[in-house]
């Protein structure tokens, strides 16, 4: 059998064909919910809802040339994305 390369041919060696199958299935015991985690991330979300209302009252007081958002968002999305990958530690 050869293999076309545009100018070249190139030939390649006939490999027996086999069947794939599995040959073993390991799984793996989900890990279990931690208390402390759980308290230490409620405490997070609770420590950056004060700290939002703090800064969109700071920005307001003091008139601050942009909008809260440009600080509260980011610390929102990145909160987030850690408690999605707590909730979904188990999963793939």
């Amino acid at each position: 059998m050869l293999i076309s390369l545009g100018l070249f041919e190139v030939p390649r060696p006939a490999y027996p064909r086999r069947r794939v199958f599995v040959r073993t299935v390991m799984a793996s015991a989900p890990i279990a919910r931690d208390a402390r985690a759980e308290k230490l991330i409620l405490g997070g979300w609770l420590v950056i809802a004060a700290k939002s209302i703090l800064v969109i009252w700071a920005i307001d007081h003091w008139a601050v040339p942009f909008h809260p958002y440009w600080i509260n968002l980011p610390t929102i999305a990145m909160a987030s994305l850690v408690t999605v990958v707590y909730l979904r530690r188990n999963r793939g």
